[in-house]
């Protein structure tokens, strides 16, 4: 239900960024400007739910005695591929149809539908007429999709013809960097919240060290991945969900809901005194994944969860999440759906169909709108049988 509501919330502000005048307070605040809005606290909610899942993931297998080297295959393997799709997607602005023979619009519909396809959890207990149809569409779906990186050509800021680049890693791939990050650290330290504490104050002091140069001599690697930003801070973001998320497992899953609250509550605020101490430093900055912008949206992040917790767990009120879980359990496709309805209303001639307003109230309803439809899709998908894992 909360990855429903990030969900929600997620896909209004991503229309809502296309919408010319309207409040500041509903757009990301300026990059040169310290403080933030919901906006801002969208991508460290996705971040934290991403670390409430890994207790509720790795625990269950590290308990039935799966091994280490299993129980490492499948986070490199949801790590790398996190990563390929998060620079998909980041590539668009790169992407030139003369040097790669293709609309842009075709390319990225049908490399996005080839990902629907692979990473779709089809059932294990089909027939087996079925389950060998559902091989043969990810076969020639892997196809189709090495094909589309074979041809793919972008032209860089000095109009060089180059491949995929990562001059960022997307979204999806920094949250494949912060998930590797934390499920190492859950796995090294099995699970235990004391160490998992002591992780969440080095991934911090991880970025306030490479802020003022003192990781510069890991050179390309630094420039690889960017260290203090992505595997420290945002990092961290995961990790304050991972801390909550082990309060539902091990010996923690006996606790009263009143004792989580009470954990989650004061965590929350924790957090966010502790950033705002620390802004002076390096202020609170989403582009730049800054410590205090870290434990502030954090904080956030706990108290918002506890609202959520404290009202379907604590007081059973939960017929308003029905619609919201569908689509929480489908968060992937959630993310990519727009990018999918968009190039495909472009290929076959309607590109401007879905936004037909782009400025004050009727623009801002035009999102709304726009919304609905994307989860509307996503809900449909997943009652079908259409969830990406």
């Amino acid at each position: 239900a909360f990855r429903g509501l990030v969900i929600l919330t997620m896909t209004f502000v991503n229309y809502l960024a296309g919408v010319k005048n309207i409040p500041t307070w509903a757009k990301h605040l300026p990059q040169e400007q310290d403080g933030y809005t919901f906006v801002d606290v969208v991508f460290p909610r996705f971040l934290f739910i991403v670390g409430v899942a890994i207790p509720l993931a790795l625990h269950k297998r590290m308990a039935r005695g799966e091994s280490l080297f299993s129980l490492l295959r499948r986070v490199l393997v949801r790590f790398a591929s996190l990563l390929l799709v998060g620079v998909i997607t980041v590539n668009s602005s790169y992407f030139s149809a003369d040097a790669s023979g293709m609309s842009k619009s075709l390319w990225f519909l049908l490399a996005m539908l080839a990902v629907v396809v692979l990473w779709n959890i089809y059932p294990a207990d089909a027939p087996k007429e079925r389950q060998r149809l559902f091989l043969g569409l990810r076969i020639f779906a892997g196809l189709v999709l090495a094909g589309l990186l074979v041809v793919f050509r972008g032209k860089n800021g000095a109009g060089e013809v180059v491949w995929l680049q990562h001059s960022w890693w997307g979204i999806l791939g920094l949250i494949g960097w912060a998930y590797l990050v934390c499920c190492a650290a859950y796995l090294a330290f099995r699970g235990s919240s004391l160490a998992l504490m002591g992780v969440l104050g080095f991934l911090i002091a991880l970025f306030i060290g490479d802020k003022h140069g003192v990781l510069n001599w890991l050179g390309a690697i630094h420039n690889f991945v960017g260290v203090g930003q992505v595997l420290g801070s945002t990092a961290a973001n995961v990790m304050i969900g991972v801390l909550v998320g082990n309060c539902f497992v091990g010996e923690a899953a006996s606790l009263r809901p009143s004792a989580r609250a009470r954990f989650f509550l004061l965590f929350g605020l924790g957090l966010y005194a502790a950033g705002m101490l620390l802004r002076p430093l390096h202020g609170i900055h989403k582009n730049a994944a800054t410590d205090s912008y870290a434990m502030v949206t954090g904080g956030v992040c706990c108290l918002s969860f506890l609202l959520v917790y404290a009202l379907m767990d604590m007081g059973n009120v939960r017929r308003w999440a029905g619609p919201l879980i569908p689509v929480g359990q489908n968060a992937l496709l959630a993310y990519i759906l727009p990018g999918i309805l968009g190039n495909l209303f472009a290929v076959i001639g309607l590109p401007g169909l879905l936004w037909q307003y782009g400025s004050s109230w009727p623009g801002a309803l035009n999102a709304a709108v726009l919304t609905l439809l994307v989860l509307a899709i996503t809900w449909s998908a997943t009652r079908v049988g259409v969830r990406l894992k």
